[in-house]
């Protein structure tokens, strides 16, 4: 058996942790952990009541923005929900886990998409539909619209 020195041992380690954080840098991470980048809806900007979530904008930074997103894992909901603002007017809100292996999707505002954070990438239209990728079927979607009488409320219709 040929023995390694000490030398070649370093080479090879420090090859290993620089693919490893590589791979890292380009979502695989998420494929690892099972989670995207979206940031979580601060404590108290939202309430579950009446088959509904309220969202307070004004209390959700990243929601105050077209292209921003936030992402909600309240145990109170179905399921893990992640919102979009779309257009001035627009949200979307889906279902947070992609069909192929259930890692977190982004969305992405310069694509109009949403992206699963793996490393397939699997793509889907707003409306959850699949685009292109290997997940199994579409995203569950919610509606979400605007309050009526009150335009900093964000209203999410649960089933």
């Amino acid at each position: 058996m040929k023995q390694i020195q000490r030398r070649e041992f370093m080479a090879g380690t420090a090859a290993a942790v620089a693919a490893g954080t590589c791979l890292c840098g380009l979502a695989g991470c998420a494929s690892i952990t099972g989670i995207g980048n979206t940031p979580e809806i601060p404590p108290g900007a939202y309430i579950i009541e009446n088959g509904k979530i309220k969202i307070a904008l004004d209390q959700a930074p990243s929601l105050a923005k077209v292209g921003g997103s936030v992402k909600i894992t309240d145990p109170g909901l179905p399921e893990p929900l992640i919102i979009a603002h779309v257009t001035e007017n627009e949200y979307v809100a889906l279902s947070l886990k992609c069909t192929h292996r259930g890692v977190e999707i982004e969305y992405r505002p310069q694509e109009k998409i949403l992206r699963c954070a793996s490393l397939g990438h699997t793509r889907y239209a707003l409306d959850g539909s699949k685009i292109k990728g290997p997940a199994k079927g579409p995203l569950k979607s919610y509606e979400a619209r605007l309050g009526l009488l009150d335009k900093n409320k964000l209203l999410i219709k649960l089933p």
